[in-house]
């Protein structure tokens, strides 16, 4: 599955308000609109490649300091 693959399941299937991550944080409603936020916005067709890593990136990296902050 590449990433365009990814992306599109990944927009079918957005995560939800009560997503236990794995430290055992619960998510917010406002934390899983602005992971889908950046998942949305790597999805764009016309973004360079450059971008979408970035935006996937950052992603991670918000993921990561919700789940450990």
């Amino acid at each position: 599955m590449n990433t365009h693959e990814r992306l599109a399941e990944a927009l079918k299937n957005p995560l939800r308000a009560g997503y236990v991550t794995y430290t055992g944080h619960i998510m917010t409603e406002a934390e899983c609109a602005s992971y889908n936020l950046y998942t949305a916005e790597a999805a764009r067709p016309w973004i360079s490649e450059q971008a979408r890593e970035f935006l996937l990136d950052q992603r991670h990296r918000y993921f990561v300091l919700i789940s450990e902050g």
